[in-house]
C-alpha cells in the first residue's frame, strides 16, 4: 500500500510544496500516483476509480495509458487536463503539469512525474519544483528542487475545472 508522505519543509529552499507526495507502488503505476499526488487522494483510491470507471485492468496487463485516460480520472476530480505537449525545457511547462521522464523516443516510453511552478499571491514564481513517486529514489529526490535540465520530454497540464456558466 503505497503511503502519502508529509510534504517536508525543504531546508535549503524553505519551500512548503502544494502536494504531498503519493509514492508509486510498482514499475507500472507512476501515472496514477502522479493523480494522486494532484488529488490530494491515496493511491489506492485512485485506482479504484480507474478500475470503476476506466476499466483499468485490477492485476494487469495494463494498456497503454493515454492522455484519454488521464483526463477523465482528473476530471472525476474536477481537474481539467491538456494533451500530451512536447517540451522544450522547464520554462516551457505550465504551472502545473505531469510529466514524462526518462523518455526514450525509441520505445516511446517513460516515468510520469508532477511539476509544479509555485506562485505566492501576487503571481511571482516562488519555486519550481519535480515531485517524483519514484520508489527507488532517495527521500532527498523525492521533492526536487535542482531541477535545472531535469529531462521532462512531454506534459500535460493541469488546471482546476471552472464552474458551469463561468
Amino acid at each position: 500500500m503505497a503511503t502519502t508522505t508529509t510534504a517536508v519543509q525543504t531546508p535549503a529552499t524553505g519551500l512548503q510544496p502544494a502536494f504531498k507526495r503519493v509514492a508509486q507502488t510498482n514499475d507500472f503505476d507512476c501515472w496514477l500516483a502522479c493523480i494522486a499526488t494532484l488529488v490530494a487522494r491515496p493511491l489506492a483510491d485512485v485506482r479504484q476509480v480507474a478500475v470503476e470507471k476506466l476499466k483499468l485492468p485490477k492485476n494487469g496487463p495494463y494498456p497503454f495509458m493515454d492522455e484519454i485516460m488521464i483526463a477523465k480520472l482528473l476530471a472525476h476530480w474536477s481537474l481539467l487536463a491538456t494533451v500530451w505537449k512536447e517540451s522544450t525545457g522547464i520554462a516551457s511547462l505550465p504551472d502545473v503539469a505531469i510529466g514524462l521522464a526518462a523518455y526514450d523516443p525509441e520505445t516511446e516510453i517513460g516515468r510520469h512525474v508532477v511539476f509544479v511552478r509555485q506562485r505566492n499571491e501576487s503571481g511571482k514564481v516562488v519555486q519550481e519544483y519535480v515531485i517524483d513517486p519514484a520508489y527507488w529514489i532517495e527521500p532527498s529526490q523525492h521533492i526536487r528542487t535542482d531541477i535545472k535540465g531535469f529531462p521532462i520530454s512531454w506534459h500535460i497540464g493541469v488546471t482546476p475545472m471552472r464552474p458551469a456558466g463561468k
